[in-house]
């Protein structure tokens, strides 16, 4: 026997959590759900630490912040790769990965 049709299944997908309390206009008309920022933090954080690890705001800022250098140092690698028979090339390189190194150590 099939199950009867509720209002859940008449709504577009990105509607079926929750119900229209949950939902506001933004200021260009398109309906947002409320907690979008809420729960964009939740799934960042989850990203960086794990699903089941408490939190801070400013821990998940600076999380973000290593990873971004993280990613710079490995685009200057990429870079050396580019660069490997130019000295002057790779010793700015350099430069600009000991840059990035001690702003990270700052934080």
């Amino acid at each position: 026997m099939a199950r009867e049709v509720t209002e859940q299944d008449l709504r577009a997908p990105q509607f079926r959590e929750g119900g229209p309390g949950d939902y506001e206009f933004r200021s260009d008309g398109k309906v947002v759900r409320k907690d979008r920022f809420q729960r964009g933090m939740q799934d960042i954080a989850a990203i960086v630490f794990g699903s089941s690890h408490d939190y801070e705001i400013p821990e998940v800022i600076a999380a973000i912040r290593q990873l971004q250098g993280i990613e710079l140092l490995a685009a200057i690698e990429d870079a050396r790769n580019v660069y490997s028979d130019e000295p002057k090339e790779l010793e700015c390189l350099d430069y600009v990965a000991e840059v990035l190194k001690a702003k990270r150590a700052k934080r």
